[in-house]
């Protein structure tokens, strides 16, 4: 990785941090205030909530102030919020500390969900088309580091200095973050967008296409099946096979582990599958996972087989959630010639937020309630049918559709235009031969080679120009 992909690693893996580490240190705080569960449960999830509203908006903020700017302006308050949190327990009433925590969260909430996306939106433009994929996957894995690593931080902490230094610390290392944003502006980003020849156009009036919808879905129902058992299985586990809640509460950490360990080989299974075709395997891992996750016949139903449910729905966030960012951000580009590559990368990344979060939300809820009243077997038996369904439509309609093709072909041509273009912009007399046999090369290689060249134009054009001529020695 370059160093500013180590930057939004840290910067990523932070704002997990800060996500989580109030979960552990809050109820206590907040027992001090008088405040109840109902009430601690909204603080906490208030964060979330704001974080799906402001998701729309993005786009339209990135395109007023720019990237950069929104992202340092963004994580120094984030960092600011977090180190208010320290000082909660010197609120001196119960009111002042409803109003004075709500408002904190919320704010917290507003410009977290702005990061994550502006994160997501940079890695994927600094990234060529041969690493993106796996920067993606090291984005998800500091997610999932910092949302594991919170509550260890906060309990480390809050043994040397009480409820006041692991917020101190985590806010210091964000401060930090702050400070190093600055070197992605090396990397070549544009903080305004490329008007010239486009005209304007709504962000969102290509979203509204069946293929970008069924990515969408896809994310979704991805993040559905890693939750619904949240209300559920630590009972199942605690009544069916008698484990204590602390080793059952172990059973949520297997998902996320083997998550991590499943993005590692994420580009050798979309180079077999296709982007377009990878999510299939994701659908099938969670629809299969619901099944082991309460095992039915002829599963045998035992610990060992709800493990490998918790390791399918798990690991099958590799294969549905990087691949569905991806193919949103080139259908995008497909459907509207208006969006550029950076803008198009702030919608996906804004509508892969949104999926992530209505996931979050839907998929504790709905799993309680079908737990509830059905009980958790058929719980996992219907969610699991509705997965199924939606596998057999998005592999029908994903095998049988002739945009794909089309996409790819578009894909090439644009990239073949715009490097025709600087070439013979930049070019000299000495360099008209060099530029036909460069379209020759071209017509031969496949797109990911064709972005190969790209990437080096954007970096520098002469740079390009030495490049390209030395290739052709070969």
């Amino acid at each position: 990785m370059r160093k500013s992909q180590y930057i939004l690693f840290c910067l990523n893996m932070f704002s997990g941090m800060a996500y989580s580490i109030v979960a552990p240190l809050f109820p206590s705080v907040a027992e001090k205030h008088g405040i109840n569960e109902e009430i601690l449960g909204y603080l906490i999830s208030i964060s979330a909530l704001v974080s799906f509203c402001v998701s729309p908006f993005v786009p339209l903020i990135i395109k007023k102030f720019g990237r950069i700017f929104i992202l340092y302006t963004s994580t120094f308050i984030e960092a600011t919020c977090v180190l208010l949190y320290g000082f909660f327990n010197y609120i001196p009433s119960h009111h002042s500390f409803i109003i004075i925590s709500f408002t904190i969260r919320i704010i917290h909430g507003l410009f977290c969900g702005i990061v994550s996306i502006i994160i997501y939106s940079i890695i994927s433009s600094i990234s060529t088309d041969e690493e993106i994929q796996l920067a993606l996957g090291y984005m998800e894995v500091a997610w999932c580091i910092g949302l594991s690593a919170g509550p260890l931080f906060a309990s480390i902490f809050y043994k040397i200095g009480g409820f006041t230094l692991p917020f101190l610390a985590l806010g210091c290392l964000l401060y930090i973050s702050v400070y190093l944003t600055k070197i992605i502006s090396a990397e070549n980003i544009n903080n305004e967008e490329n008007t010239d020849n486009k005209e304007e156009t709504s962000y969102f009036k290509s979203v509204f296409h069946l293929n970008i919808i069924l990515n969408i879905l896809a994310v979704t129902f991805g993040i559905i099946a890693t939750t619904f058992y949240f209300p559920c299985l630590t009972n199942h586990l605690v009544n069916k096979y008698h484990l204590s809640i602390s080793i059952s509460s172990l059973f949520f950490i297997v998902g996320m582990v083997f998550y991590m360990f499943f993005l590692r080989y994420l580009t050798a299974i979309t180079d077999k599958l296709g982007m377009e075709k990878t999510p299939c395997l994701g659908l099938l891992m969670i629809t299969l996972g619901c099944l082991f996750i309460y095992p039915v016949f002829p599963i045998p139903q035992n610990i060992i087989s709800i493990l490998i449910g918790l390791c399918l729905i798990g690991g099958a966030g590799a294969p549905l959630n990087v691949p569905g960012l991806i193919n949103m951000s080139n259908y995008l580009k497909f459907y509207d010639n208006n969006l550029d590559e950076l803008t198009s990368n702030d919608i996906a990344s804004t509508l892969y937020s949104l999926a992530n979060n209505i996931g979050d939300f839907i998929g504790p809820t709905l799993g309680g309630f079908l737990s509830t009243e059905f009980g958790f077997k058929n719980c996992c038996i219907i969610l699991s049918l509705l997965f199924g369904i939606f596998l057999v439509f998005y592999s029908w309609y994903f095998c049988s559709s002739k945009e794909l093709s089309e996409i790819k072909e578009k894909n090439i041509k644009d990239i073949r235009d715009e490097i025709n273009i600087s070439l013979s912009v930049h070019t000299n007399d000495n360099l008209n031969k060099t530029f036909f046999g460069v379209n020759n090369i071209f017509m031969n290689h496949s797109f990911h080679m064709a972005k190969k060249f790209l990437v080096v134009k954007r970096k520098s054009n002469n740079k390009l120009n030495h490049t390209l001529i030395s290739s052709l020695t070969y």
